[in-house]
């Protein structure tokens, strides 16, 4: 096998040599799944299959749930000195291949299944499968390279390298006081921004050992935090509702932190999951593009809506208006970031270069910030609607509907209107006992709102869609709304 010269991996190797034995992996139960050694060998089996393959020096696309397998496979492209591209381990064979030809990838690594012309590669299960790109600039230095879905629903890479990765997680452990050898929870996909930054770059970095539950069906991620004594929780909203609503749960004794990123945490949602734990979850906000932004750091207290922290240790925050001046608390504009995590650049490239700069992300998103030095979001700037000549945020919106009686979660979302140009739908997760109707919705919104802001169409459900990322899919929305027979219209 090669000598690695990944710092990461080069990390990690001495970590295992130094004590094998160690655990990288505990299952749902707490027990010892793969220690530090058995991966450090693992990995080395899979370098030296792909040596045999003779994979060309292109980014590869790595597409493998959260486990032993996922790292073994990560650490034996990095040693080989290739891009890795980490990517959603849902993605069909159609997406992980446009994944490729995103940023000029010469091969896509997945379970086999998925792959109808792999290789199979060790251990059992995972398969390579070559492909021809039309090559790719990437930034130089360019380590992993995080997924998103773009502006235009087309697949965007984010380039980082090791000391951009290795300064979020540093930035992460320090401001939110977990430890090197805390216990994590592994229930976010470790090929996610999140995921990355705070639980997989860890554990190659420190060793910091990580908690894979059977599942994540709420009951089984109640039993592995209490029988593998968790002590930091990465969670997104939706585990946290669901774990609250639960009738009974054992008790977490050694949990400290508890987080919630990835998606608005709603308050009654935090306040649930403190009454029936006693924890607190804590804002987390971040981003792909700087890694993670700012925290909450109080230790209790009730959650306000929109309310995000302030930033994390080593990162600078600032609202901003059109012309880049900084604005003052209580004065709203776009969000800049300045970090030694901001990526090293995107592919294809923005269609903005402003909004990316060495150690400088201009965010999309709208906010403000409080007399505390707490930054309150106000919502996606993009997202803004405009009925009929009048901008309407659909933040503001949701949170009216939020707040109505019965109503479990709200989505809203702008949706085209040939008289109007766009006008507002709303997607509302109800509770069955609340009797809430569109009749009512609507009542409730033209009490609270301006004519032109309440939504001209409803549709109720039981819940709400959430990708695996805990995010709300605007086009399953946007078609949940535009199916005539199942909504209401104003």
């Amino acid at each position: 096998m090669r000598t690695p010269r990944c710092p990461l991996v080069k990390r990690f190797f001495r970590l295992a040599q130094a004590e094998p034995g160690a655990p990288a992996f505990f299952d749902g139960d707490g027990q010892l799944l793969a220690p530090r050694g058995l991966l450090a060998q693992q990995a080395a089996t899979v370098a030296e299959a792909y040596e045999r393959l003779g994979l060309p020096t292109r980014p590869v696309v790595l597409s493998l749930p959260n486990g032993p397998a996922l790292v073994a496979h990560l650490l034996a492209l990095r040693t080989m000195g290739l891009p890795v591209v980490l990517a959603d381990a849902t993605f069909t064979e159609a997406e992980l291949e446009r994944a490729a030809h995103t940023v000029g990838g010469g091969a896509v690594v997945a379970n086999e299944e998925r792959l109808g012309q792999g290789v199979a590669i060790p251990p059992s299960g995972v398969a390579v499968e070559l492909l021809e790109t039309e090559q790719k600039e990437l930034p130089r230095g360019t380590a992993i390279c995080k997924l998103s879905s773009g502006s235009t629903g087309e697949p965007q890479a984010f380039a980082a390298s090791v000391a951009q990765l290795v300064a979020d997680s540093r930035q992460i452990f320090r401001t939110m006081g977990i430890r090197k050898g805390d216990r994590t929870l592994a229930a976010i996909p470790l090929t996610h921004s999140y995921g990355l930054g705070s639980c997989l770059v860890p554990l190659l970095l420190w060793g910091t050992p990580l908690v894979l539950p059977f599942c994540n069906l709420p009951a089984a991620l109640a039993h592995t935090l209490a029988a593998a004594k968790v002590q930091h929780f990465p969670a997104v909203p939706a585990m946290i509702r669901a774990l609250a609503a639960l009738p009974s749960l054992p008790p977490w004794p050694e949990l400290r932190v508890c987080l919630a990123a990835g998606a608005p945490l709603a308050p009654g949602d935090a306040k649930a999951f403190t009454a029936a734990t006693g924890h607190k979850v804590h804002v987390f906000y971040g981003s792909s593009e700087c890694g993670g932004i700012t925290y909450d750091r109080t230790p209790t207290g009730v959650h306000e809506e929109g309310a995000v922290g302030t930033p994390l240790d080593g990162v600078t925050v600032e609202v901003v208006d059109e012309g880049g001046r900084v604005l003052p608390p209580g004065e709203e504009g776009r969000v800049r970031v300045r970090s030694r995590a901001v990526v090293l650049g995107a592919v294809p490239a923005l269609a903005d270069p402003q909004v990316l700069t060495p150690g400088c992300f201009l965010t999309g998103d709208g906010g403000v910030f409080d007399g505390q030095g707490v930054l309150h979001l106000t919502g996606r700037l993009s997202e803004i609607v405009n009925v009929a000549g009048k901008k309407v945020h659909p933040e503001e919106v949701r949170r009216v509907l939020a707040s109505m009686p019965g109503v479990l979660e709200a989505a809203v979302v702008g949706i085209p209107d040939r008289h109007r140009g766009q006008v507002l739908g709303a997607v509302l997760a109800v509770d069955p006992q609340g009797a809430v109707t569109v009749h009512k919705v609507m009542a409730y919104c033209r009490a609270r709102l301006a004519p032109y802001k309440v939504p001209r169409r409803v549709v109720l459900v039981p819940e709400l869609p959430i990708s695996a990322r805990g995010k709300l899919p605007k086009k399953e929305l946007v078609a949940l709304l535009t199916q005539r027979t199942s909504h209401g219209e104003n």
